[in-house]
């Protein structure tokens, strides 16, 4: 097809402002007349060109024409004997056919022009009738009992059926509508499924291909399935051992053979267990009262006692859960702590000493403040004796409502006022940090820690948990505090952690010496960080020995 090729814009719409056309319904009737317009003009200059500015800047002098009264207006339209909505909109679409060019007096959007001057509906603006609107259709009823007796299983299959694709089955009566579910939204429709009555068809289907219940159960019984986790994998094909599931066996027998044998899985499998959600359990206070007396410490713990772990104690009765949060919810439920009384057995079984007995030792360290005490829980406080194991590194967390006050108390009276330090407020908190040019909460972890050699360190007054500090006194999140943005920003100029990698070993610099001689030196490209730890703890980093390997 040979495309065809149109004047430039300019030029075509200097052509049609010396027209004198007025408006856009002037400029189709003249593009209709056969002859008249150059074959370089294209008929729709809106679509041609990418400069178009409206049909006022096409035709110049652009006459807007008042649209008719809406009783005229609806007998002109009326004359035109359109059949419907469709017949109407292409009458309006500008284009020459078989039904002409909707006059410029008749607006395109009735709906909206004429909508508080006597607008009805389009089947009143084109004289038609909508015999749907005004069909009376049997009851809910009537027709759900009609569409139940064809043995359709989806609302896919209705359409088809509506569209008349089965040929088995009878016609659909004008007296049922298409659309079920909106016709009858408000009068007794309660979804698809109870309309066609699908899912007992599916189950008679299922069950028309199905072998027969005692001989399939029979089957069951000799693959030695023990519960349902073992049976979905033999569904699928993945329990080791045993062959394809034949066809006329069903993925869900519960289904198929509903009101034909079925007693439940245990029946099934031949194991005759009860299913968890259909047994009776003890009440919650004679479940806790046996949990209590097991001596266990953890819900871990009680998960694996309840797999048969502990050997040592009694097995779990089968009138108590192994998901005791679940079951007893709302029967006096109060977490595992309660449950399992597991803080006096944690106690009874603590490896580590009484609080003030592990508190006088700590004393006797004469610690400064809480680094010294992580250095020395690190074993880098090499003048001290090693740290007894039944002393414990977090004693926050062993010894509390043990006694636990604080760290302050914990290392002594000399560090104890840090307890209760006043740090800096918020605001001066966030403009120190935003001039480290850290980027994420990791790298604020590792700075806390010491970890990044060029920068200064933490101030003792700026907390190293800023989240639970100033939350609530002007606290946004990392993002804001760190200023991240404008620091990632800066250090997507440098090279990648890869790229600076290869760098290094094209150079030989294997030693931290050497790469520091590199850092100071003139041969350092721009984009090679100064400080690569900092740069790449998200993009690569994991050791200095790595880096330089």
């Amino acid at each position: 097809m040979i495309k065809t090729k149109y004047r430039s814009f300019s030029k075509a719409r200097d052509f049609a402002l010396k027209l004198g056309l007025k408006n856009r319904y002037e400029w189709v009737i003249y593009c209709s007349i056969e002859n008249l317009k150059p074959s370089d003009i294209p008929e729709n200059p809106d679509q041609v060109y990418k400069a178009w500015s409206g049909w006022k800047n096409w035709l110049g002098n652009y006459e807007k024409v008042p649209f008719l009264p809406f009783e005229e207006a609806r007998e002109k339209v009326r004359e035109k004997n359109l059949k419907n909505t469709a017949e109407w909109k292409k009458w309006c679409d500008w284009t020459l056919n078989g039904l002409g060019i909707k006059p410029p007096e008749i607006p395109a959007s009735p709906h909206i022009y004429y909508k508080d001057s006597g607008w009805v509906g389009y089947n009143d603006w084109l004289g038609t009738e909508n015999n749907r609107l005004n069909r009376e259709y049997r009851s809910f009823e009537e027709a759900r009992k009609f569409a139940r007796n064809l043995g359709l299983t989806s609302s896919e299959y209705w359409l088809r059926y509506c569209k008349g694709e089965f040929s088995n089955l009878p016609p659909k009566p004008d007296d049922i509508p298409t659309n079920v579910a909106r016709k009858y939204r408000d009068i007794g429709w309660n979804g698809m499924n109870d309309f066609l009555n699908a899912k007992e068809h599916r189950r008679v289907r299922r069950l028309t291909n199905a072998r027969d219940f005692e001989k399939a159960r029979d089957f069951v019984h000799s693959l030695k399935i023990k519960n349902l986790k073992d049976w979905l994998k033999y569904v699928k094909g993945e329990l080791p051992g045993h062959k394809p599931k034949p066809a006329d066996i069903p993925n869900s027998p519960e289904l198929v053979y509903k009101g034909h044998g079925w007693k439940g899985y245990g029946d099934w499998f031949g194991t005759y267990a009860i299913a968890p959600f259909k047994r009776k359990y003890r009440s919650f206070e004679s479940a806790r009262e046996f949990a209590r007396e097991l001596g266990l410490t953890s819900s871990e713990k009680w998960i694996e006692y309840c797999k048969g772990g502990l050997p040592n104690l009694a097995k779990k009765p089968e009138d108590i859960p192994t998901n005791v949060a679940r079951k007893y919810a709302k029967e006096g439920w109060k977490g595992y702590k309660d449950f399992l009384q597991s803080n006096i057995h944690r106690q009874q079984y603590s490896k580590f000493l009484p609080y003030e007995e592990a508190r006088d030792f700590i004393h006797s360290l004469n610690l400064k403040d809480y680094k010294e005490w992580h250095k020395y829980i690190s074993g880098e406080l090499s003048k001290l004796p090693k740290k007894p194991k039944n002393i414990p590194s977090n004693p926050s967390g062993v010894y509390k409502d043990r006694g636990w006050i604080g760290i302050g108390d914990w290392i002594g009276s000399e560090a104890f006022p840090y307890a209760h330090f006043e740090y800096r407020k918020f605001t001066d908190a966030r403009k120190f940090t935003r001039e480290l040019g850290l980027t994420s909460s990791v790298e604020w972890v590792a700075y806390c820690k010491g970890e990044f050699k060029h920068l200064p360190p933490k101030p003792n007054d700026l907390p190293a948990n800023v989240v639970r500090k100033y939350e609530g006194k002007g606290w946004k999140g990392f993002k804001d505090f760190l200023w991240s943005d404008k620091h990632r920003k800066s250090r997507k100029l440098f090279m990648s952690y890869t790229d600076a990698k290869a760098l290094l070993k094209s150079q030989n610099i294997n030693s931290e010496k050497k790469l520091n001689e590199f850092i100071k030196s003139d041969k350092r490209p721009n984009n090679f960080p100064e400080y690569p730890q900092m740069t790449y703890q998200r993009k690569g980093w994991k050791s200095l020995q790595e880096f330089l390997a």
